[in-house]
């Protein structure tokens, strides 16, 4: 007879439910947004517009957080940058761009890139004349800049990073009307 032992580990199989439906594929879209799995290099064709795409395609790297850390940026600048390099999240994902689309990122690079020099030149030249202004104007023409090349460069906007799946904004309804439903969880 074996003595009954409340340390012992149980003995009964091991049952996990599942939790969501495995996919076949990498890359689903939901509504207006791109679902894909990590390290996933969607179809050969333009995300924004579904026309073939220019080789080679760049596998590039996204990052994401939690837009609840945003409210650090309310204490300290520092301390969120700080904190959001740390708890970052990345997914490095291949996707491609038609001539036209690859043209309007170049674009919007240089608008960024030249944002800088002529909005720092323009205020140099207010503080010179003395004229606040123009000052104003430099400042203005900054920001107006670098957002619009921001803007018009970005290729796709992570809206989540899973420990699976990942899903991207950006895309256009062409490519998405092009893929297959996601019918899986979060």
């Amino acid at each position: 007879m074996t003595a009954f032992n409340p340390y012992q580990a149980p003995k009964a199989p091991l049952y996990v439910a599942p939790t969501r439906l495995e996919l076949d594929g990498d890359c689903w879209r939901e509504g207006s947004v791109l679902v894909v799995r990590a390290e996933c290099k969607l179809p050969q064709r333009c995300i924004k517009c579904n026309a073939p795409a220019l080789q080679p395609i760049k596998h590039r790297r996204y990052y994401w957080h939690s837009p609840a850390w945003y409210l650090l940026i309310l204490f300290n600048l520092l301390i969120y940058l700080l904190v959001a390099v740390l708890v970052r999240k990345q997914v490095r994902v291949s996707a491609g761009l038609c001539a036209r689309h690859l043209q309007r990122r170049r674009i919007g690079l240089g608008l960024a890139l030249l944002s800088a020099p002529l909005g720092i030149a323009l205020m140099f030249v207010g503080v010179d004349q003395q004229r606040g202004w123009v000052i104003l104007a430099g400042a203005v023409s900054l920001l107006t800049l670098l957002l619009v090349g921001v803007g018009m460069a970005r290729i796709l906007a992570p809206s989540h990073i899973g420990p699976v799946y990942t899903r991207f904004k950006g895309c256009g309804p062409q490519f998405l009307a092009s893929l297959p439903t996601y019918l899986g969880g979060r």
